[in-house]
């Protein structure tokens, strides 16, 4: 856990717990002014002072229990069943532990007998289960509703950066694909093909058209299907297909498990676009890529290779930079994203590993 104890909850809890007792200790003191039978013996010490006394000295570590048990059954996602039985336990121990207190206190100040397991000590737990029962509903509940707005803010804020950065990453590809060079090329590609063959170039006509399209239509969902992912890398693949011709080799290896498996949207083109862009070189003119979608134990691992040149200072441009703010964004540090020459082989590898999560 990042912090153990958030302070300012904790200062709620005790102002909770201030106030609580300010009703309590108002009404003892109302019933001593109308003279209540059971309140005409007790000094104005008993009455406003002893129980603030005794209360605050076990009071404070309890909550700071319940605080931390409650949070780390949150963090663990307990089903309701395990979370009530625990916090009836819990409850239980409360009152025991408020009504031992006020029994020691009265036998060491007033040096009354000591009735800790006797039928007095029972009849006195159950006479203030009710009241105490209030306090501790009290004290969770301002913790549950404490860290539910948390949760809800944070999940408006995460919501509002990942729209930005979707917006980003569709703005960047967008002009990727309209890149003069990438357009010249492909166009050039085109018109090269529309005499040697016709099909070939209107394919590559639509494939265009089609990539362009689904970029500009994308909704903005900040995570989608893997294969709704894979639709729109196979119009940009046969693309680039087309223009490398016979010095491009593309492998594609996805495990039927993880097609339906839920990844951040346009996640992958950006690094294949990395694999062709800086792949080719004066030693490397044929290139093979390869594209690897599988199920790790609880996470879905994809690996992007490339046989090409080297990378000779592995530094993130601004593509794979925001992928790993987008990546941050959605699974905070629950993700690996890896970008490095392969050490094993010619090459470069990028890796992503992020939790397995179907879609509805």
């Amino acid at each position: 856990m990042k912090k153990l104890i958030d302070k300012k909850l904790f200062a709620i809890l005790l102002g909770y717990m201030g106030l609580y007792h300010v009703v309590y200790i108002s009404k003892r003191i109302f019933l001593k002014l109308m003279q209540e039978e059971a309140y005409l013996d007790l000094s104005w010490w008993d009455t406003i002072f002893a129980p603030l006394l005794a209360n605050f000295i076990i009071v404070p570590p309890v909550i700071v229990l319940v605080l931390l048990v409650t949070k780390s059954m949150l963090q663990k996602k307990a089903n309701w069943g395990y979370i009530f039985g625990l916090h009836f336990i819990f409850y239980l121990l409360y009152v025991i532990l408020i009504c031992f207190n006020n029994i020691l206190y009265v036998h060491f100040v007033y040096d009354d007998p000591l009735h800790l397991f006797d039928q007095d000590a029972l009849k006195f737990v159950l006479y203030s289960m009710n009241l105490n029962f209030l306090g501790y509903v009290g004290f969770v509940t301002i913790i549950y509703a404490y860290y539910y707005i948390e949760q809800t803010i944070k999940a408006e804020k995460q919501k509002a950066l990942l729209s930005q950065q979707l917006q980003t990453v569709k703005m960047e590809l967008l002009k990727s694909q309209l890149n003069p060079h990438f357009l010249f090329n492909t166009l050039n590609g085109i018109a090269a093909l529309i005499k040697e063959d016709a099909d070939k170039a209107q394919r590559l006509i639509g494939n265009l058209g089609d990539l362009l399209r689904e970029v500009l239509l994308l909704k903005d969902e900040n995570v989608i299907p893997l294969e709704k992912e894979l639709v729109i890398l196979d119009k940009y693949l046969e693309i680039m297909e087309t223009r490398f011709s016979d010095h491009l080799s593309i492998d594609l290896y996805i495990e039927d498990v993880v097609k339906y498996a839920l990844v951040p949207s346009m996640l992958i083109q950006p690094i294949l676009e990395n694999s062709f862009k800086y792949g080719y070189g004066r030693n490397t003119t044929d290139l093979e890529v390869s594209l690897s979608a599988v199920k790790k134990e609880d996470n879905l691992l994809l690996t992007v290779k490339n046989n090409g040149m080297p990378i000779k200072d592995v530094k993130e441009g601004n593509g794979l930079k925001n992928i790993r703010k987008r990546l941050e964004t959605l699974y905070e540090k629950d993700f690996r994203f890896n970008f490095e020459n392969n050490p094993m082989e010619k090459g470069v590898v990028t890796t992503i590993e992020i939790p397995f999560q179907y879609c509805n």
